[in-house]
């Protein structure tokens, strides 16, 4: 879906403000008879042929989602039967940590896998946004989010020092009012009056999420590294997740790395949530931009604030 096509349903929306502020040009939109755990397979079924295993090796599935093909039972559930797998009787649950998601999940796998429980662990964020909670009539929010589902398989590292070396994971409750759906739980659940006035829909305080990004971002991202023993000049490349191009540079600027230790694919797919810095991730690595050895950040923020980095040595 073009820059054109959102701006055809959001009223003062501009093509050009588009790319300018969110370097975003295009986005991707799921058919009406695609599932949210069906893009979640789509992406698994790469990352289990990449990881170079089989689906029945998976002792569990963590699954970071928005809008999911239910509201109960967890969206894993259905990606664990898809993959043909349910019989294996492995663990299957989803987390609610919105954009934050593929830092908390593999977070989350990373110390299954350390404490023993788990050996191979698949974690995927996916989001069909596009026919659930966003407005396409909101111009400050239309154009900013796309569809998608990326997925990475977690096991235990071949060498001591590859892997995941440090994670840093942090909340900030008293920032649950800046983005997010606030209709559907025991606050204020559905009723006529709120879709009419279309309180159901995602909302944001845009400015106040970027106060939070170029405030927090950076600093977890020094923590990490120093956390390592390593100094930000070690780092070899940065995987974020894409909220925003813009965002992105600054908060690089302000940490002191430089642009071309970076990837971005914002500009085709919009913000994908959890699915961001799976997809960016899984880009790199096909294309030779991250290799192995590398010393790599990966970094997101989303709703909550919840917002965290790992250093890997890839």
């Amino acid at each position: 879906m073009t820059n054109e096509e959102v701006s055809a349903g959001a009223e003062g929306c501009d093509p050009n403000w588009i790319v300018e502020k969110l370097g975003i040009r295009e986005r991707r939109i799921a058919a009406l008879d695609e599932q949210t755990s069906d893009l979640a397979v789509k992406a698994a079924v790469q990352a289990i042929e990449m990881a170079g295993i089989e689906p029945a090796d998976l002792d569990g599935v963590i699954c970071s989602v928005g809008s999911g093909d239910v509201p109960v039972p967890a969206t894993a559930c259905f990606i664990q039967d898809k993959l043909g797998i349910a019989a294996h009787k492995g663990f299957a649950f989803d987390i609610k940590m919105a954009c934050a998601g593929a830092v908390g999940g593999t977070m989350l796998a990373r110390g299954l896998i350390e404490s023993g429980i788990a050996e191979h662990i698949l974690v995927v964020g996916t989001q069909i946004i596009s026919r659930t909670t966003l407005d396409w009539s909101d111009r400050s929010i239309a154009p900013i989010f796309g569809d998608g589902a990326g997925a990475v398989i977690m096991s235990p590292a071949p060498e001591p020092e590859q892997g995941i070396l440090q994670s840093k994971l942090r909340t900030d409750g008293s920032l649950t009012g800046i983005v997010g759906q606030t209709v559907g739980g025991t606050q204020e659940w559905y009723s006529k009056e709120a879709l009419d006035e279309g309180r159901v829909k995602l909302e944001m305080d845009g400015r106040a999420v970027w106060d939070c990004a170029v405030r927090e971002l950076p600093e977890i991202i020094r923590e990490v590294v120093k956390a390592g023993g390593h100094a930000l000049d070690d780092v070899d490349f940065v995987v974020a997740h894409q909220a925003n191009k813009r965002l992105l540079s600054h908060v690089l600027e302000l940490t002191g790395i430089p642009l071309s230790k970076t990837y971005t694919n914002i500009e085709h797919y919009g913000n994908t949530v959890a699915a961001s810095a799976f997809v960016a991730l899984d880009e790199c690595v096909r294309q030779g931009k991250v290799k192995r050895g590398d010393l790599i950040v990966m970094v997101a923020i989303g709703a909550g604030m919840i917002w965290g980095a790992h250093l890997i040595r890839w």
